[in-house]
């Protein structure tokens, strides 16, 4: 016959009274406290693949290039192509600035168009070459440029104009 009732150890929890046995912190949460009544969640930003965790120090950053959006996790997940993440432990990705790009998933890094392409969009995999008529003459551009009177291009992708010759 017991005489006192025992505490649940660290790493578990039993939220109901009159219980014989304790359960084990569940993956994404941890017990950092003896006779405990609840778990506790891992933060967003971090996870936990492991049961039975008994300190916040069991939650891991999500690694750059990934991100946790929500607590209680137990896994990280890529950020998509279009956004990339460069900090660890954070709970979002960052959507690719306008003029740049992220080609592929988990990165941690975003792309600046080269010169005779540009993106006007945020969050993208890809740039766009200048039209013909226009030109981008500079890295990681937002627009495309006309080209200026008594100037020409036939040709897409451009970085500047051919000068009208004389007579045209």
């Amino acid at each position: 016959a017991a005489i006192d009732p025992t505490p649940c150890s660290l790493g578990t929890y039993q939220p109901a009274a009159g219980q014989t046995g304790c359960l084990t912190a569940s993956s994404g949460y941890y017990v950092d406290a003896s006779g405990s009544a609840d778990q506790t969640p891992c933060p967003a930003g971090t996870y936990n693949p492991l049961s039975g965790s008994v300190s916040l120090a069991a939650c891991i950053e999500a690694d750059i290039g990934h991100h946790v959006p929500s607590e209680g996790s137990t896994y990280q997940t890529e950020c998509l192509a279009g956004s990339y993440q460069n900090v660890i432990g954070q709970s979002s990705c960052l959507p690719a600035d306008p003029g740049y790009y992220v080609p592929s998933d988990a990165s941690w890094s975003q792309v600046g168009c080269t010169a005779g392409a540009y993106q006007p969009l945020q969050g993208q995999t890809g740039c766009v070459d200048a039209s013909a008529g226009h030109y981008v003459p500079d890295h990681a551009s937002a627009a495309q440029f006309e080209c200026d009177l008594g100037s020409y291009q036939p040709m897409t992708g451009q970085v500047d104009c051919i000068l009208a010759s004389i007579g045209y």
